[in-house]
């Protein structure tokens, strides 16, 4: 029960450049509804897309660079996911350091030997206007399905009430009323990416692929920060 899986296990030289297994075993469902392997490419394009500002300073673009090789280096190496997770979470917490530094430079300055919890710099980031719902794709995206929902609610009520056999709608057609925008999902971040990054922190077995959700956060977090309407 103790043997490591080779998966594992340091590469070998002379297979330190194949692929892991899980990651040429792993299908997309295509838009036309086809399956296919996922290739190499298609992961460099999924992490290719999160770019920070040239607002942002060099020293946490380079952080957050090195998070986006981690990712892409993961094709080979599956374990690399969660460890491009967790430095994309510290790029984060070098960015909110380094802007409330500006502020407040006796808490988050190089002088400082106070320790911020990133809970406490999000919160403090917040309360001075640095963040907001606004500037985070997942509050349009949000909305946007609940506008697709209130669309496909009405349509289902008027086919009721009319008693006909079909009704036409275009959920896709739905525009986000000001209703639609009810959730704080920068609250629940506030909330959780500092229970992802405690998680990986103080040592963890979790393992998954799935982390772009957080590079899509952290970037939209840190690009809010160092915004022209920030300083």
């Amino acid at each position: 029960m103790n043997r490591l899986s080779p998966a594992d296990q340091l590469r070998s030289a002379d297979k330190a450049l194949l692929p892991d297994a899980r990651s040429v075993s792993t299908v997309a469902l295509r838009p036309n509804g086809s399956t296919s392997m996922v290739a190499l490419a298609e992961r460099h394009e999924d992490v290719a897309q999160f770019e920070l500002l040239p607002t942002v300073p060099a020293d946490i673009r380079i952080h957050f660079e090195t998070a986006k090789n981690l990712y892409l280096y993961a094709w080979f190496v599956y374990r690399f996911y969660p460890v491009a997770e967790q430095q994309a979470l510290i790029s984060l917490e070098f960015g909110l350091r380094e802007r409330l530094a500006m502020t407040y430079p006796e808490k988050y300055g190089p002088a400082s030997t106070w320790i911020p919890s990133l809970t406490k710099m999000l919160e403090t980031a917040r309360k001075d206007g640095l963040v907001s719902n606004a500037g985070m794709r997942a509050t349009e995206r949000w909305a946007m399905r609940r506008a697709r929902n209130r669309v496909s609610d009405e349509a289902s009520r008027r086919l009721i009430e009319s008693g006909a056999e079909f009704i036409e709608f275009d959920p896709d057609g739905a525009v986000p009323a000001p209703g639609d925008y009810c959730d704080d999902a920068l609250g629940i971040f506030i909330e959780t990416l500092p229970e992802i990054r405690n998680t990986y922190a103080h040592g963890s077995a979790m393992l998954h692929s799935s982390v772009l959700g957080t590079f899509e956060i952290v970037t939209d977090l840190i690009n809010q920060l160092f915004s022209d309407s920030s300083k």
